[in-house]
């Protein structure tokens, strides 16, 4: 029997697709390497270190106590979880969101840093985003976490060459109450299970590819915020400490 002529054909595809889905399964096979994220992993780890050395010499603490007309009570820098692991605490931004407007959306965020124990390196990166309609007759709760639980910093090889890490295994995490009793805390690990997981290029069953690059661009623009976050403080308590040092040169 002929094939009619209204019947559907057959998608043939082209060289310009099966050229990018090429390049696409070897960026996949390949992993996200990215040399700034890398170099971001770097330096947050290296001013983490330079503010563990400050603090075990108490500046923070001095400074608190003697350059305020008012001495106030400091935070400590370096927290524990309930695991016993040290990791730092940086806020994210916050305020009001209008990206899916006509909703408001109130949001906040968390950034928890995980050193390793020699401080040379990271261990896991925690980013926690909370949010909730602003207004309306009911209101879900969200919260949405990535988690990069093997930052690597940039390595070379004795021939010059970079090593870059995959970031393959970073996952994000997807959290929904309705509920108004349902508090997650300000902590990076969460006693609930989250609703969905996804990890960013699981084999066999990746992420589509223009979702899996959006993750990484936000992921890298966040490191970006915190690195400053982090240098901020240190530079902040170096400053404590010249200024500890000139006030008790004050013989006058």
């Amino acid at each position: 029997m002929s094939q009619s002529l209204f019947s559907e054909r057959i998608k043939t595809i082209t060289y310009k697709e099966r050229e990018t889905q090429k390049q696409i399964d070897a960026q996949r096979k390949a992993g996200f390497s990215d040399v700034e994220i890398d170099t971001l992993h770097e330096s947050i780890a290296k001013n983490i270190s330079e503010i563990k050395k400050l603090s075990e010499l108490g500046v923070e603490k001095q400074a608190s106590t003697y350059l305020t007309d008012i001495p106030s009570q400091n935070s400590e820098i370096f927290k524990k979880d309930k695991d016993g692991k040290t990791f730092l605490e940086f806020s994210l931004p916050q305020g009001q969101s209008f990206v899916d407007w006509p909703k408001i959306f109130l949001y906040d965020g968390y950034a928890y840093l995980y050193p390793a124990e020699d401080f040379k390196n990271l261990s896991k990166i925690v980013l926690m985003f909370r949010r909730v309609n602003a207004e309306g007759d009911s209101y879900i709760k969200e919260m949405r976490r990535l988690i990069n639980g093997s930052p690597k910093s940039i390595q070379t090889n004795e021939d010059g060459t970079v090593i870059t890490d995959s970031n393959s295994d970073i996952k994000l995490e997807y959290y929904q109450a309705k509920t108004s009793n349902v508090i997650w805390p300000n902590n990076p690990i969460q006693e609930m299970e989250p609703n969905v997981v996804m990890e960013l290029n699981q084999e066999g069953t990746p992420l589509p590819y223009e979702k899996q690059k959006m993750i990484m661009f936000q992921y890298k623009k966040i490191l970006r915020s915190i690195d400053k976050s982090v240098s901020r403080k240190l530079k902040g308590l170096q400053l404590d400490q010249r200024r500890m040092v000139t006030k008790m040169l004050e013989f006058k």
